[in-house]
């Protein structure tokens, strides 16, 4: 059976350890290899993603791998892949060794019966996105050493990051406060904190959130329009309610994520380089994890 990375809960959490860590060791993150040589990937992508299909296409290439991008450009391979998926599943496998999703709700899969003898890694779905989350505790855990006096908050809307993050908090000792906008129901995310029983509490307010934290995430608009996003923004005034050094993570590209000042855009607590440096680092391990049983 081939390994798959949908979800942070479904990978477990021996090899999310040991993913975090050795993304950490690897001396050169764009360190060249041939690790993937003469491997072929899908990159199905539901929703544009500049930043991971870079991401992704990075990873294989610099290990000796092939890429093939099928973008959102009509609806069609949906359609395809989902009423004719016993079919098409198969002939797939003649071509690919590794499936790359974007944007495709993993609770809407059933891997059981997906019937894909070749894995599929998630590259950032609504619901999770493992990598991004694994990559972002990497970073924390190599700027504070350990994790367990780690706090980090997070302001704006939600999306697959955060799903994450409140899943990794089950294994991982960090802490995390939560402020979501009025406009998101924050139910289902509660719901799964009680489930999980971890360190997350959430708040009303970016300033409630904040304070006297490390690490300031600036969650994703959410498709709010200004005036609903009015109070809902990274502002000096409200870093210096964090720790003295506390830095910035972005949940999304700029573009995506809620409005940040740019002076502390361009600032050192911003950790935006950063942050890609560890997702290179941490998809490479994800690719090595995935396919060591064949090698």
């Amino acid at each position: 059976m081939p390994r798959h990375a949908l979800t942070i809960r479904g990978m477990g959490e021996n090899v999310c350890w040991l993913l975090v860590q050795q993304a950490i060791g690897i001396p050169d993150a764009k360190m060249l290899s041939d690790y993937m040589s003469g491997k072929v990937a899908l990159l199905m992508f539901a929703k544009p993603a500049l930043p991971e299909r870079l991401c992704v296409t990075a990873a294989m290439r610099q290990m000796g791998g092939t890429t093939i991008y099928q973008g959102e450009d009509g609806s069609l391979w949906r359609k395809e892949v989902s009423s004719f998926q016993q079919h098409l599943l198969p002939i797939f496998g003649y071509y690919l060794d590794c499936l790359y999703i974007y944007n495709i709700p993993v609770a809407s899969i059933d891997i059981e019966s997906f019937a894909a003898t070749f894995p599929v890694i998630n590259a950032g779905s609504p619901d999770a996105h493992p990598a991004h989350a694994l990559a972002d505790i990497a970073l924390m855990l190599k700027r504070s050493r350990e994790m367990k006096h780690v706090a980090a908050a997070w302001i704006g809307c939600d999306n697959g990051t955060l799903h994450s993050l409140i899943e990794a908090t089950a294994w991982f000792p960090f802490s995390l406060r939560i402020a979501l906008p009025p406009q998101i129901d924050p139910s289902f995310l509660k719901k799964r904190v009680n489930e999980l029983k971890t360190d997350v509490i959430f708040v009303k307010t970016p300033c409630e959130a904040v304070r006297e934290i490390d690490y300031v995430y600036a969650g994703c608009h959410g498709g709010l329009s200004e005036s609903e996003l009015k109070g809902w923004s990274v502002e000096p005034s409200l870093m210096e309610l964090a720790k003295p050094n506390a830095k910035l993570m972005l949940s999304a590209s700029p573009i995506r994520a809620i409005p940040i000042a740019p002076e502390i855009l361009a600032s050192k607590a911003s950790q935006l380089l950063y942050q890609a440096e560890f997702r290179l680092r941490v998809h490479k391990r994800l690719l090595h994890w995935v396919f060591e049983t064949q090698k």
